[in-house]
């Protein structure tokens, strides 16, 4: 059995016959329920949690499964980045694609709070700043932006360097 965490609201589950067997199923046999199942207590063992309502999609063939988990987040998904370089990569990345994000400083990180629905800016979020699951309490950092960050931070940056 593999388990990789898939961003800040995901999972991927590689179960083989022998796993799929000690469960009392097979790759055939294996229903969404079950998959669903199987995934929350390999997830839960795993200190991976899987909170709220989850959204599966399970891969059957004759080496096992794949199981895709991802989340539905109920409050902002948070990220950390240890410099503005980082940040500002993931704002170029995103630059047209409107997020209403909130950004705050502090002892030299950035925490950035996107929407819960913002599923794909977070995915660009995650491959450069780290995934901040415990969350961030805004009255501990320097609010930056309300709102948009992603967005005045292009803007700034792209003002500066014209």
């Amino acid at each position: 059995m593999t388990i990789e965490p898939i961003g800040a609201t995901g999972v991927v589950l590689y179960l083989t016959p022998a796993d799929l067997e000690q469960w009392g199923c097979s790759a055939d046999s294996l229903t969404l329920q079950q998959a669903l199942t199987l995934t929350r207590e390999v997830c839960a063992g795993s200190g991976i949690p899987l909170e709220g309502a989850v959204e599966i999609e399970a891969y059957p063939e004759c080496c096992g499964v794949l199981v895709f988990a991802h989340t539905k987040a109920q409050g902002p998904l948070w990220f950390i980045f240890d410099g503005l370089e980082a940040l500002m990569e993931a704002a170029l990345v995103l630059h047209g694609t409107p997020v209403d994000a909130g950004l705050w400083w502090r002892e030299g990180k950035y925490y950035l709070a996107l929407p819960s629905g913002a599923e794909g800016a977070a995915q660009v979020c995650g491959e450069y700043g780290g995934s901040y699951p415990q969350g961030f309490r805004p009255e501990q950092g320097r609010l930056i932006f309300s709102h948009y960050a992603l967005a005045h931070l292009v803007r700034h940056f792209l003002r500066l360097h014209l």
